[in-house]
This record gives C-alpha cells, sequence and structure tokens, in this order.
C-alpha cells in the first residue's frame, strides 16, 4: 500500500491535477526528497520552514537570510528525521499515537494561553501561511518524530556514552561560566525624568482636550468632533479607524481601553507615546471592535530631550555633592509611586532587569551611584543601594549537571555519526525541480 502511495505521489509531482480554461495546468503538489520509502512533499516543506521561522522569531534566534539556505537547512532537518524514522520502523520501534495526541493539544493549550486567545493565535499562524489545524498536524508528526529519536537514541546511541570522573572534573574547571549560577542580585532606588513635552504644548494639548469634553458633554456627535478636532490621519472620515481585534493595537494601554468599553462608550484620553487618544467603540462583534477616536500627537522635541537630560544631571549631581538621595528623589523623580518613598524600587536578579538597565549597572557596586543613562521611559539615575555577587556551585553540586550536559554532547555527536552511516543505509532520493 506505501509503495502505491509513493507512486501515486510521484505522478502528483509530474502531472496536472486541475487544468484551467485554457488548459494550463495548476500544481497541487509534488515530491522534493524520498527517504526510503518516506516522501517529503512540497507542502510538507513549506509548512515545516513557515514553523520554523515563527518558532525561530518566537525563541529569538536568528534565521538565515537568504531563502536557499533556508530552505537547505529545513530539508536537512526532514531528512535526517526520516532517516531515524526509517531506522526506527526498521528495528520494529512503536510509539502511542493517543498519547502524542494528548501532548498536541496541550501544547496548543499553553499557546492559547500564551498568546491570550485562540483568535490571537491563529492570526499569528495565519500570518506564517497556516491554519491551526495545519498546525496541530505539524505538531503531531513533530512530537512523533521526536519520540523516535528518543527510541532510538535510547536503543543504539545511549548504551554507547560514557562520562568519566576526569571529564567532570576537566568541565567544572575549564566550563564553570556553563554551570547555573546563582545571578548577582542588586537592590536599587531610582530617580526618573521623563521627557515631557515644551509647557506651550502641554497647554495646548489641555486645551484641545477640554473642548473635546466640552463637546462631548453638550452632546455633540462624535464623527463631528473627530473631523473639527482631531489631528490624526482618519479625522476626515470623522475619525473611524475601522474594525480591530485583540492584538492589532500598538499599545498595550490603548488595547485595554478600548476592550473595557462597552458598544457606544467613549474612553478617558489615553496617553501612548505616540500622543494623546480618546477613543469610541462604535459596535461590538465577538471579540472585533470597531472603533473611532480623537488624536492629538505629542511631538518630541531635540529640546525636550535635552531638557530632561540637563535635568537628571541636576540632580545627579546634587546626590553626588552629598544630598540624600531620597530627598532628591522626592524633589526631582518622575515615578511618584516611588519617589515618596526614597525612591527604592526593591531587589532583583541582575538578569531579570533590561538589557538597558543591566548595563548601566555593569560592574557598579554597592553604594554606587550611577550616573544618568536614557530609556524609553526617561532619564534614571541608579543607587546600588546592596548587591550580592552570585554563586558558582561547588564540584559536588554541580556533578549531575555536568554529567548530563556531557552526555548530551557526546550523544549528539553519536547521533551525528548514527545517521551518516543510515545514509549508506537507507536510500535518499533527492528530486530535482
Amino acid at each position: 500500500m506505501l509503495r502505491l502511495f509513493i507512486m501515486f505521489a510521484v505522478l502528483l509531482s509530474s502531472l496536472p491535477i486541475f487544468a484551467q480554461p485554457d488548459n494550463t495546468p495548476i500544481l497541487i503538489d509534488r515530491i522534493v526528497v524520498i527517504v526510503d520509502e518516506e516522501p517529503i512533499l512540497q507542502s510538507e516543506l513549506e509548512r515545516e520552514i513557515s514553523l520554523y521561522q515563527l518558532e525561530a522569531r518566537n525563541a529569538g534566534m536568528a534565521v538565515p537570510e537568504s531563502s536557499e539556505e533556508l530552505r537547505e537547512l529545513v530539508i536537512s532537518r526532514l531528512v535526517d528525521s526520516k532517516l531515524v524514522i526509517a531506522a526506527a520502523k526498521q528495528a520494529d520501534i512503536q510509539v502511542d499515537d493517543i498519547a502524542i495526541e494528548r501532548r498536541v493539544q496541550d501544547n496548543i493549550d499553553q499557546l492559547i494561553r500564551y498568546y491570550g486567545s485562540i483568535s490571537k493565535l491563529e492570526k499569528d499562524l495565519k500570518a506564517s501561511g497556516m491554519t491551526l489545524d495545519d498546525y496541530r498536524q505539524r505538531t503531531f508528526s513533530q512530537l512523533r518524530d521526536q519520540q523516535f529519536n528518543r527510541s532510538v537514541i535510547q536503543r543504539f546511541i545511549r548504551p554507547n556514552i560514557e562520562v568519566r570522573v576526569e571529564e567532570i572534573e576537566d568541565f567544572y574547571i575549564n566550563r564553570s561560566k556553563e554551570l547555573p549560577a546563582e545571578p548577582d542580585s542588586v537592590t536599587i532606588a531610582t530617580i526618573l525624568v521623563q521627557v515631557e513635552p515644551s509647557v506651550e504644548l502641554q497647554a495646548e494639548l489641555q486645551a484641545k482636550m477640554a473642548a473635546v469634553s466640552e463637546k462631548l458633554e453638550a452632546g455633540v456627535d462624535f464623527a463631528e468632533i473627530a473631523k473639527e478636532l482631531s489631528d490624526g490621519p482618519a479625522a476626515s472620515r470623522g475619525g473611524r479607524i475601522g474594525s480591530i481585534s485583540p492584538g492589532m493595537l500598538f499599545s498595550s494601554n490603548l488595547e485595554d481601553a478600548v476592550y473595557g468599553l462597552t458598544a457606544g462608550a467613549v474612553s478617558s484620553p489615553v496617553v501612548t507615546e505616540r500622543g494623546i487618544h480618546i477613543v469610541k467603540v462604535n459596535s461590538i462583534d465577538s471579540e472585533k471592535r470597531d472603533v473611532s477616536q480623537v488624536f492629538f500627537p505629542i511631538n518630541i522635541t531635540a529640546e525636550d530631550i535635552e531638557a530632561a537630560q540637563t535635568r537628571s544631571q541636576t540632580a545627579f549631581d546634587k546626590v553626588a555633592a552629598g544630598e540624600p538621595f531620597d530627598l532628591v528623589a522626592l524633589d526631582f523623580s518622575d515615578d511618584r509611586a516611588t519617589a515618596h518613598n526614597g525612591g527604592h524600587m526593591g531587589t532583583f536578579a541582575l538578569n531579570t532587569l533590561s538589557p538597558t538597565i543591566s548595563d548601566a549597572i555593569g560592574t557598579f557596586g554597592t553604594g554606587d551611584l550611577v550616573p544618568p543613562f536614557q530609556t524609553p521611559a526617561g532619564f534614571y539615575i541608579l543607587l546600588i543601594k546592596d548587591r550580592t555577587n552570585g554563586l558558582i556551585p561547588s564540584l559536588e553540586e554541580s556533578t549531575d549537571y555536568i554529567r548530563n550536559t556531557l552526555e548530551m554532547d557526546k550523544m549528539e555527536e553519536e547521533l551525528i555519526v548514527y545517521i551518516d552511516k543510515l545514509r549508506d543505509r537507507f536510500v535518499v532520493d533527492y528530486k530535482e525541480f
């Protein structure tokens, strides 16, 4: 039966399945590679490339810029997987399909929680050219293949792996940076000086928002207000942005405001990095919202940035000259949540802070004052109230971790050799097109 499927698939790769009115053939699918009796179809390759890009993006991994290089990488991964499956089947290794299906559903449930809704997940998948069913099928195949891989490793590779005591000791001496050490922790206090528009612009924005509020209270139609007062690109059409779904808006604050409104309701002013938004939900259809807005941009100038930087430097100089940090924070910090508490932020593992902040802290130690540095929130000054260096575990504490790491390294090396030998046992037929 399998051979009949292969023959049929070969026909698909060379003959048209449908034709347009002018008899031009329409290609439905084709075989890219045959590994033993397992075909890799063009559709499977394209789906795998899309998933590889999606997973690499979510994991922060680099993706080859060349489409040909990416294609060859994914084909190589697919061929390796098919070779191991061929070896597993030849050895009569079985997998539990029902258990795999449960894991697939668990995986999808976890993604839905991560994205916040199934519609957001489907939107991201669609952007990669897939449906949820595509993802389900691919994940099943991937987990099945992983199970075959693990079974082959356990039977044919792991029994040959040995980690000696001297290898563990050498790892501890020469690769200690790879050990899961406890990270540095810092207790910090902050002064935040925000970059704000000029006093003149602030007064102008206040006047504009007051005008909007006055017209709303007078019962003027929102669309008419937007046409008259909004500075946004949608002003000419009554401020109507259109239908939006969860995840489409650039600002979580703005999205929270929209999804916190009932149909016909108007929000209070919402401040984002782009400006001030007053939004109205015109109608609600399931998770979609038809939205209009009155928009006033906040134009930050170089002079505004320079003014904030100068103010932060003044605050830094006062503390450096001996004035108490908590008093300067009370006078200068725009973070009112901490300003009344001496700027105290708390204790954090250094690797949990944003890269901008952890880089600014650098090697500063207990009692040091970190000079002003710019972030999207504004200019920060930090006082390192305490710093505790992370601890590297002892050799005894690290032994199990090192042994597992070395076993994995060796198994990976042996797996490469094993797969190369499989290429001599099974036919790998690359189709040219």
